[in-house]
């Protein structure tokens, strides 16, 4: 093993001086690739719909697009107006106006629904007249109350369109599931063999058609503040549009201040403008093209790859620095430029190569995963670090070549800086105590097991959002007000056409909308379910003199149909919610609370086995978004199991080979293992949750936190081979490459510490406890590692 060790470490030097003897055609080639790619830059987008994080071909994706082609968007912006002086015909003329801008300002809207338009019913002979609600606006308070007397009578409006109590009135704007497609000309298509094919199967709206209707109705909202009205925005939507706004926020803010972070600690490092440009250059090209990558092959950002840009510079830089480190070492005692480039390339090659690769197999065992977004980050994170690692070896020696470079001054003989000092300190003590040092992170590895006990999973998206975000207060205050905010969706199959027409599936249908409010499950309880059948009850009521009795599901199959027949008739399209074109499926609605999707699991079977009992003759199919991201954290917890398995024994593997021993590479992931550790008991004695946002962690850190343990047994390694003793091999380790382990840690950490200053809570979380097991993986590295060696090498004296 040792032989391969040399070859690569002399493969690395032969790289270096080809590079430094062709720097500008080197040079050229790479700003060619980098110019190539970032044209693909445009193409990058930002997507944090729940839909991103299924496979195209994944069953409830499946499930749910069928859904929307048949029955449209399922989930909608809520409007709600709470008007401090109650409902007055003043507040009702603000509505209706409010309601015509929206309708005028806002795009890509299938329908907007208020009590301005709301359905009512009423017969004229055999002729059924549906009617808006307000076709007249109220002008007193009598001709109010008659309209609330009118309200009173139609139950499906209750907890959607106006509170209980009658102090909240909300508009429902529904957007367009699919885009529409594009017009043609009067003649265009005539000669055409083959008949038009409709837009739908996957031309579903974007993430920034969302956030263009987000901001259009805040713009329009904005104009009726301060009127007397309480507003809140509330909805799906309105949520997914704010989380990819925060986003773009913090990505706006965190990246530029992970470069001031890095500029800083690179002039401490170097005191060089040499060593803090070329590094910078470096990385920034690296991520660049890695990021053009992404926007070539359609891979968006999301809730998971938000802190890639971020991630790659801090973990790029670090194969700069450990490079630099002894080019500046060796020039500086012999000036000879191209001849410490050469030697440093050949002494730090290697272990550069090892750590791209231990944390591109960290991230590669993402691609795994079953979840569509998890695994994009297992495909484009991989390939950001090993063009990292490529730049930094091709771009490094030939901007060296080109450049001046300050020699610096020669260490003074006798001079000991602080830094040496310590590191000896560090040397004595763990080697000649090894058992006292592994007793004492035996203690402190025990003491965050014991708070990993602590550990709950559990996602709730709006609790990312500051407590004092409008998005989240409107959404819990309607969830409280309401019984929720989200759809719940359960599709009735009949198996036939027209089998809606059926009395006894209508009545079990009927039966089913009161009783699922009833089931409570880990207090989460939906406030509200509907229907086909409730407007069959207002067909038949308004079609047999408006009496009350007759709010009842027909018994008659032919009755049904013909009061069906009639409603269409009248030229509303009303029916579409709730029914196909065929009569063969149903839409059973539930309106359920935005609350934690790991607690919804249980609720939903529950919901699905009293469904089942209820329809045994027919097929239900539970979905919507909250399914969908019920079975993401399903996939997710899986696919994380898988990933670290992947990733343990990947990088074991690794270490392995680049030790050449394996009781040594076996016993170095000790040190690598226990951060991971360490941050699970971190979660549990601060209450931080495992969520989508921090179950991917543990495979990060695993793969950022053996880089420093690669550079310090490879150092150690070879003093070991010139000295034979462990404490003389460590003590020349940390004096060789202990500034560069030190300088890069606090590199990462800091530019992960840097997101705990960030909006959203799950991208503050994710900052601390990568940024946490960096430091940890540190300190198990200058002390744990060399506490274990002794005790493997027996000191010699």
């Amino acid at each position: 093993m040792a032989a391969i060790h040399k070859k690569l470490e002399t493969l690395f030097a032969r790289l270096a001086a080809v590079v430094y003897d062709r720097k500008y055609i080197t040079l050229a080639c790479v700003l060619l690739l980098s110019l190539a790619l970032a044209g693909q830059l445009p193409k990058l987008r930002i997507d944090t719909r729940d839909e991103t994080f299924f496979k195209d071909d994944d069953p409830v994706l499946v499930a749910y697009n069928r859904f929307r082609d048949t029955f449209g968007q399922d989930d909608r912006f809520i409007i709600a107006m709470k008007p401090r002086d109650g409902l007055t015909p003043g507040f009702i003329a603000t509505l209706n106006q409010l309601h015509n801008e929206l309708e005028a300002s806002v795009p890509y809207i299938d329908r907007i629904t208020s009590l301005i338009n709301a359905r009512t019913l009423r017969a004229e002979g055999d002729t059924l007249i549906v009617d808006d609600l307000m076709k007249d606006l109220p002008a007193t308070d009598a001709e109010l109350e008659h309209v609330m007397d009118i309200i009173d009578r139609y139950p499906l409006y209750d907890r959607l369109l106006i509170s209980e109590d009658r102090s909240i009135v909300s508009i429902l704007i529904r957007s367009r599931a699919v885009k529409e497609a594009p017009e043609e000309g009067l003649l265009e298509g005539f000669d055409r063999d083959a008949p038009p094919q409709p837009v739908a199967g996957g031309n579903y709206l974007s993430n920034d058609e969302n956030i263009e209707i987000f901001t259009a109705i805040n713009r329009v909202i904005e104009k009726y503040q301060g009127q007397g009205i309480d507003f809140y925005l509330a909805g799906t939507p309105a949520v997914v549009a704010e989380l990819t706004r925060s986003i773009e926020d913090d990505l706006r803010r965190m990246v530029p201040l992970a470069f001031v972070l890095m500029v800083l600690f690179l002039f401490v490092l170097f005191r060089r403008i040499s060593g803090v440009i070329y590094p910078l250059l470096v990385v920034s090209l690296s991520l660049v093209v890695t990021l053009g990558i992404m926007g070539m092959w359609g891979i968006p950002f999301t809730l998971v790859t938000q802190m890639l840009p971020t991630f790659l510079l801090v973990v790029g830089i670090g194969d700069s620095v450990h490079i630099l480190t002894i080019f500046y070492r060796i020039y500086r005692s012999t000036g000879d430029k191209r001849g410490a480039v050469i030697q440093a390339m050949g002494y730090a090659g290697l272990p550069v190569l090892m750590t791209s690769l231990t944390t591109a197999c960290g991230l590669l065992s993402f691609a795994l995963a079953d979840v569509g977004a998890v695994a994009q980050l297992g495909y484009v994170a991989p390939v950001g670090v090993m063009l990292a690692l490529l730049y930094t070896v091709v771009m490094l020696p030939a901007l060296i070549a080109v450049f001046p470079v300050k020699q610096g001054k020669p260490i003074p003989e006798g001079a000991r800086p602080v830094a040496d000092r310590v590191f000896d300190a560090i040397s004595r003590i763990t080697t000649r105590r090894p058992l006292s040092v592994a007793v004492v992170f035996a203690l402190l590895t025990a003491a965050a097991v014991y708070g990993t006990v602590s550990v709950r999973f559990s996602h709730n998206a709006l609790t990312w959002f500051p407590e004092t975000s409008p998005v989240r207060t409107a959404t819990e205050f309607l969830d409280k007000v309401n019984g929720g905010t989200v759809m719940l969706e359960a599709v009735v199959d009949s198996g036939r056409d027209n089998g809606l027409h059926d009395p006894g599936l209508l009545h079990r249908m009927d039966a089913a909308a009161p009783f699922i409010p009833g089931i409570r499950v880990h207090g989460i309880q939906a406030g509200k379910a509907w229907s086909l059948a409730d407007v069959l009850k207002e067909i038949n009521r308004a079609l047999n003199e408006d009496r009350d009795d007759a709010y009842t599901v027909p018994q008659s199959r032919e009755l049904i149909a013909q009061e069906l027949l009639l409603f269409e008739s009248s030229g509303s399209e009303d029916l579409q919610d709730f029914a196909d074109s065929t009569y063969q499926t149903g839409r059973l609605s539930m309106l359920a609370p935005f609350t934690d999707a790991i607690l919804y699991k249980d609720y939903m079977e529950e919901v699905e086995t009293y469904l089942e009992r209820q329809f045994p003759g027919e097929s239900v199919t539970i979905t919507g978004h909250l399914p969908m991201f019920v079975q993401v954290i399903k996939n997710t917890i899986t696919s994380m199991a898988k990933s670290y398995v992947f990733a343990i024994i990947a990088i074991t593997l690794l270490m392995v080979l680049m030790v050449g021993r394996i009781r040594i590479g076996l016993m170095s992931m000790i040190a690598n293992v226990i951060p991971v550790i360490g941050i699970l008991g971190l979660m549990g004695i601060t209450g931080i949750p495992l969520d989508l946002s921090t179950i991917l962690i543990g495979s990060i850190v695993l793969g950022l936190v053996v880089d420093d343990t690669i550079h310090f047994l490879h150092h150690f390694r070879r003093a070991y081979e010139d000295t034979g003793d462990v404490e003389t091999s460590v003590r020349m380790t940390l004096h060789s490459t202990g500034r560069a382990m030190v300088i890069t840690s606090l590199v990462l950490s800091s530019g992960f510490f840097i997101y705990t200053a960030a909006y959203l809570e799950s991208t503050v979380r994710n900052g601390l406890l990568t940024g946490s097991a960096v430091i940890f993986a540190l300190i198990a590295d200058f002390f744990l590692v060399p506490a274990m060696l002794s005790l493997v090498y027996r000191r010699k004296r």
